[in-house]
């Protein structure tokens, strides 16, 4: 993402903004295409299965996220593989970033990462109105595209990945710090069921 979106290969400060702003937009338009699909998933079992069931479905796959957060060898129904390469080439940069964007807000259209997306997603239909989803969906949309921030300043694609280099160290407080966000969220389900 960083290597795509970022102030060397916009060319300036403000097609890098707009190139940003373009992200932000995909990431927000595909995760509410996600949210569609997860309300009406949930209306469906809603009509065959009461609620303190789905609840109970929803904290199992976000336990199941976090397993894989922490390392365990639990597989999730994501694609194998990042944003193709290949828009890079057939696609002017804006483009690009609002693709990008689109898939990484999907989620399931690119590889897993971590577990904050698929438990965000799964407890939206939870929240008691449209507007609150929304504000969600918006936060997250800020949250990923915040990341686009730290190549702020960089003059080539070679400082991009001088700046992103992960270390074991890094890569386990990030794990961490995701499974414990959706740790959160799953507490915060607990409290949908019956008799709490």
């Amino acid at each position: 993402m960083a290597l795509t979106i970022n102030p060397a290969v916009s060319g300036s400060r403000t097609r890098f903004l707009l190139h940003s702003g373009g992200f932000f937009l995909g990431v927000f338009v595909g995760a509410l295409g996600s949210l569609l699909i997860v309300l009406v998933l949930k209306d469906l079992f809603a009509a065959i299965v009461p609620n303190k069931w789905i609840v109970l479905a929803v904290l199992a796959l976000v336990g199941w996220a976090i397993l894989h957060d922490v390392g365990m060898p639990a597989p999730l129904p994501y694609r194998p593989g990042q944003v193709p390469e290949r828009l890079r080439s057939v696609l002017p940069t804006g483009a690009v970033a609002t693709a990008f964007g689109l898939q990484l807000g999907v989620g399931f259209l690119t590889f897993f990462t971590y577990s904050t997306h698929l438990a965000m997603l799964l407890a939206l239909p939870f929240l008691r109105s449209l507007p609150q989803m929304i504000l969600v969906i918006t936060l997250f949309a800020c949250g990923k595209t915040l990341v686009l921030a730290t190549s702020i300043g960089i003059r080539s694609i070679d400082e991009v990945t001088t700046r992103f280099r992960w270390t074991p160290a890094r890569a386990r407080v990030l794990r961490g710090t995701t499974a414990t966000a959706s740790l959160l969220v799953g507490l915060a389900l607990l409290q949908l069921w019956p008799g709490r």
